[in-house]
């Protein structure tokens, strides 16, 4: 099984060139944004809605989740958009600093992407766009007066399923004990925004322990600044709870991939307890397996059956051992829980009308589209690279397992601009790769996934 070779870092073997980012960005552009004006007339039936009628609820830009709604709050605007370039400058002179230590940089980077996600949501109301998305009802914060006794409510949960709020009645209990435990610190909706923002900004820390173990020093601040400003972090970080889960999710992958990797067992442990919080949090937990497992084949193709086997052994023990050791504590019942959210989410709005086969090339588009046009193009090619080189235990094999698996998956159809966050890291730094390859200079980058983030921002209600 052949494992793609550590690009070398571009750095004094010639200068960065815009040409080959640019070509490739605007095909990628012009073919995702024909998708999304077909899927948009399509969803009007091709005139017979017109755009009079507003788009929300009902008249997505087909696959992606996105509603056609100019809006800008002029007010809020004038200091919006000052702080969001400001943040974004400040990405790339990171991204730049040769002689700034890592610890400085990533804290720079966590601050600046913080700052950058919020100012761009504050374009479509000021502050109250922070909390809007969690003020629906059904969303997690609306579960937060039923718990009472968190020990009581894990034991109960599977009975109390049917009478919580949508989302936290679709989901394992610790998403909802997230904001209860907001909650009781800081009361309000804000706060539970400012928290959701603030996890979703972890995801850089484990898009840098990604790229730095495939990519090396100068692949990791690339990586960086793509995950950075790429849309779907910029607009769903302060829109969407499943970005207050998706470092989990992306860490427990890491943390198990460098156990395996490194022959360690404290890396291998904490992978094991990272996917059972992991899995706590989200059923989506389970797409980061087809990543390991590719990973998993590569290690056994090389070096036999034995460690891999003993590593994978490890690692379930742990996800049980943890398992059992809150069935004991609390009563909590992981069958009975999972029955009971499955039976909830097979009633769900939609669900039975979203059509397999539409949408398994419809999530991987939206992805693509959100992902930001220049990742697109470098993604794609870097997966073709694969299927050419026949390279399938590498990084980028295992990061397209996971992607194919999330879209083939029934509970992901649609929205995956927000459900797949967790595999961001993964394709950024898959991407990144390629960006190397290409040269491409970091503050072109920068303008083409920031500008297309503000783009989105501007011109659609992205709900989440």
């Amino acid at each position: 099984m052949k494992v793609l070779a550590r690009f070398p870092s571009p750095t004094g073997e010639r200068p960065a060139s815009g040409r080959p980012v640019l070509t490739a960005t605007a095909v990628a552009a012009g073919c995702l944004v024909a998708v999304g004006l077909a899927g948009t007339l399509s969803m009007r039936h091709f005139g017979a809605v017109p755009f009079s009628v507003p788009s929300w609820p009902w008249y997505h830009s087909w696959p992606s989740y996105l509603f056609w709604q100019p809006t800008l709050d002029a007010g809020a605007a004038l200091a919006a958009l000052p702080l969001a370039l400001a943040a974004a400058a400040v990405l790339v002179a990171l991204a730049r600093a040769g002689q700034l230590a890592r610890g400085p940089r990533l804290a720079g980077s966590l601050a600046a992407v913080f700052t950058l996600a919020l100012a761009v949501a504050a374009l479509a109301g000021g502050p109250a766009a922070w909390s809007a998305p969690l003020a629906f009802v059904g969303e997690y914060p609306g579960a937060v007066g039923q718990v009472g006794a968190i020990p009581t409510f894990l034991g109960e949960f599977a009975a109390r399923v049917p009478s919580l709020p949508d989302f936290a009645a679709q989901h394992p209990p610790f998403a909802t004990l997230f904001y209860v435990l907001v909650d009781r610190v800081w009361g309000g909706l804000g706060a539970a925004a400012l928290a959701t923002v603030a996890a979703g900004c972890l995801g850089l820390l484990v898009t840098a322990g990604l790229a730095r173990d495939e990519l090396g020093d100068q692949g990791e601040r690339v990586a960086l600044l793509c995950w950075a400003l790429a849309p779907v972090t910029v607009l769903y970080l302060a829109t969407s709870a499943d970005a207050m889960w998706a470092p989990v999710l992306a860490g427990a992958a890491l943390a198990a991939d460098r156990g395996l990797q490194r022959r360690s067992w404290p890396w291998t442990l904490a992978g094991g307890g990272l996917l059972w919080l992991a899995s706590m949090l989200t059923f989506a937990a389970a797409l980061v397996l087809p990543f390991l497992a590719v990973r998993a084949l590569a290690v056994r193709a090389a070096a036999g059956w034995g460690w891999v086997l003993r590593w994978a052994a490890a690692t379930a023990a742990v996800v049980v051992g943890l398992a059992g050791l809150l069935w004991a504590a609390t009563g909590y019942d992981v069958v009975a829980a999972v029955a009971a959210v499955d039976d909830v989410w097979r009633h769900a709005p939609g669900t039975e009308q979203r059509v397999w086969w539409v949408w398994i090339p419809g999530d991987l588009l939206a992805f693509a589209a959100i992902l930001g046009f220049p990742l697109a193009a470098a993604l794609a090619a870097r997966l073709a690279a694969v299927v050419r080189e026949r390279a399938w235990g590498s990084f980028e094999a295992a990061t397209g397992a996971a992607l194919l698996a999330a879209a083939c998956w029934g509970h992901t159809r649609g929205e995956v601009e927000r459900m797949w966050q967790f595999l961001v890291p993964f394709a950024v730094v898959v991407a990144a790769r390629q960006l190397l390859r290409w040269r491409a200079g970091p503050a072109l980058v920068a303008a083409l996934l920031g500008a297309q983030a503000l783009a989105v921002q501007l011109l659609f209600y992205t709900r989440w």
